[in-house]
């Protein structure tokens, strides 16, 4: 019975103190702007105890409810679109790794990155209507644009890295002392 109230109590506390670290961080983020791409990348890193703990469908609720608070609360709605397409990366990430091959592997992540960044681009355009960050896009011109997004998919290679890197962190030095887990 105590087991079960502590599960059941893990399930509800869990994703809400990810989601509201989510929030702090892409908060932080839009005060400095230069985070804007990586605040939403540090967000969707708190989905890692989630999907750790309870599960993919767990994992989703967290992220659903951090992007919908994302796109009420957050100032920078750039910084809240881009968590919202490119945040639930760490839960479809194990799909990707059921492609043996390593090139097909590869470039279905490059693939996968440039549609989310696509989408998430030309929702701001025609959902948001962001002027400023269209005006920007405009000014920059064809080849900076290219160097742009070609940088943004870069560091979503980077990030999958990084990702990787978490989980590993996390399974082995904070859940043993956070869960009591060996």
């Amino acid at each position: 019975m105590k087991q079960r109230n502590r599960t059941k109590v893990l399930s509800i506390t869990l994703p809400a103190m990810m989601a509201a670290l989510g929030i702090a961080v892409m908060l932080l983020g839009g005060i400095f702007g230069v985070m804007t791409y990586t605040a939403p990348l540090i967000a969707s890193a708190f989905l890692i105890p989630v999907i750790v703990e309870l599960g993919d469908r767990s994992a989703w609720l967290c992220y659903a409810a951090t992007a919908v608070m994302g796109m009420v609360i957050l100032p920078d709605k750039e910084l809240a679109c881009f968590y919202l397409f490119v945040g639930f990366y760490p839960i479809v990430r194990p799909l990707f790794y059921r492609i043996r091959a390593g090139v097909l592997r590869a470039a279905a992540k490059l693939l996968f990155f440039a549609v989310c960044i696509a989408v998430d681009y030309t929702c701001l355009w025609f959902v948001f209507r962001l002027e400023a960050v269209m005006a920007d896009l405009k000014e920059a011109g064809a080849v900076m644009n290219a160097v742009f997004f070609a940088a943004l998919i870069l560091t979503m290679l980077l990030f999958d890295t990084a990702i990787r890197a978490a989980e590993m962190v996390y399974m082995r030095r904070i859940r043993p002392k956070l869960m009591g887990v060996k």
